[in-house]
């Protein structure tokens, strides 16, 4: 099984967290002054993306911009300051109108950002680099007692002096070729939807919203967990799909067979991280609030006198795998 260190921006995608200025916070606190909102996840490859924002107050008509520039940064890894660069175009794994550095972080490694702007207060925030996901195998099969899913199976060791938290998603595409033509062609990936009723570890009871609305969802299919109830433990995490065997398809006469391919992707995550993207899931499955029966759930920040997250994480992915043959 070959495993990949890549960055958490690119795998996860530019878009899906620092889109995630669709949140909500406490009335309180929204609807005066406009704060400045930083997105950052330090500690996944090589290069540490810093972006900014100004919050749109709930009485103010408008949209939120992110790329704010003019703003008055700095980044303390230890104590130690690190310098970071602006780029109003994109470059790969880091988008336009951004902050970033190249810089290289341990296990441990404590992560100071704070920031200004005119207008705006001051905001800060801190962070620790977890540990690499402590990752031992990934396995797929058909699951005996139910041949039509693939079952995949992740096995690692949790790390028993420490808590740990973590996350994975699978990525899918297909791959296919002509008969009789040694070139092979793929799909664009996408995030594949993963069944977790076999996996205790991430069955999460949504209390009433579980009982009247129906299952609980994970945001992005994003599947977390901490580990309060392994900790130190050697264990399988088991994540099922639809079992889908090698399939023809016809293209301008000619016939082409197709075969699904997976990539698993696991991160280790901060705790200010965990509890950010489990925020998330319970805005995703707050069915009573938005029929207005329950609050909205806040999200969580971990940013003094400001919004947004700045969260330690790391990351690994496999290779492309072949889904397993008939």
């Amino acid at each position: 099984m070959m495993v990949k260190y890549i960055s958490f921006m690119i795998i996860l995608g530019v878009s899906l967290l620092f889109t995630s200025c669709v949140y909500h916070f406490d009335l309180d606190e929204a609807e005066g002054i406009p704060k400045l909102v930083v997105y950052s996840y330090p500690g996944s490859g090589d290069t540490t993306v810093v972006r900014f924002s100004r919050s749109l107050p709930v009485t103010s008509k408008g949209e939120i911009v992110s790329g704010l520039t003019g703003t008055d940064v700095r980044l303390e890894v230890n104590g130690t300051p690190v310098g970071l660069l602006w780029t109003d175009k994109a470059l790969p794994g880091v988008p336009a109108k951004s902050y970033y550095t190249v810089q290289r972080y341990e296990e441990g490694d404590r992560i100071r950002l704070t920031a200004s702007a005119e207008g705006l207060e001051t905001v800060s925030s801190v962070t620790t680099i977890p540990a690499p996901f402590p990752l031992n195998s990934v396995h797929m099969e058909r699951k005996p007692s139910d041949p039509g899913t693939l079952q995949f199976q992740i096995n690692f060791t949790d790390k028993a002096s420490t808590v740990n938290y973590y996350a994975v998603t699978v990525k899918e595409r297909a791959k296919y070729w002509r008969n009789g033509d040694s070139r092979v062609y793929y799909d664009e990936e996408y995030t594949a939807y993963m069944d977790w009723n076999d996996e205790p570890l991430l069955k999460v009871s949504a209390g009433l919203d579980e009982i009247l609305i129906g299952d609980y969802t994970y945001y992005e299919q994003l599947y977390i967990w901490s580990d309060e109830k392994i900790q130190g433990k050697n264990y399988t995490l088991r994540l099922n799909k639809t079992y889908i065997s090698d399939y023809e398809t016809s293209i301008q006469g000619e016939v082409y067979t197709n075969r699904k391919q997976y990539k698993v992707c696991l991160y280790s995550l901060s705790e200010e991280f965990y509890h950010y993207l489990k925020s998330m899931n319970e805005q995703v499955n707050n069915k009573l609030g938005e029929s207005e029966l329950a609050p909205v759930r806040p999200t969580y920040t971990n940013v003094e006198n400001g919004f947004g997250l700045v969260g330690g994480c790391r990351m690994m992915q496999t290779e492309w795998m072949d889904g397993v043959k008939e």
